[in-house]
């Protein structure tokens, strides 16, 4: 499965494509073909999970991309699916 996640980049819309890790990797992301590098997620001391990345230009939105590939495999599941 892969992600698609817009939002504004100096006041342009861009879409980021987002592919999942495989063997231990991190997901990585790209705009218009070119990658901008990978988040992780990390889970802290109080079982909170933080979203990481390396790469300067992700950093202001790791936590929300993050978020946006939680609430979508939530969206996905199984369970939201038989309640329906």
């Amino acid at each position: 499965m892969q992600y698609i996640y817009e939002d504004q980049y100096k006041g342009k819309a861009r879409k980021l494509l987002i592919f999942p890790p495989n063997e231990g990797q991190d997901y990585r992301v790209f705009c218009q073909g070119s990658f901008l590098g990978s988040i992780r997620p990390v889970t802290g001391g109080d079982e909170a999970v933080i979203w990481k990345t390396e790469y300067n230009i992700l950093k202001p939105i790791a936590g929300k991309i993050g978020e946006f590939i939680a609430t979508s495999q939530s969206a996905c599941t199984p369970e939201r699916y038989d309640n329906a």
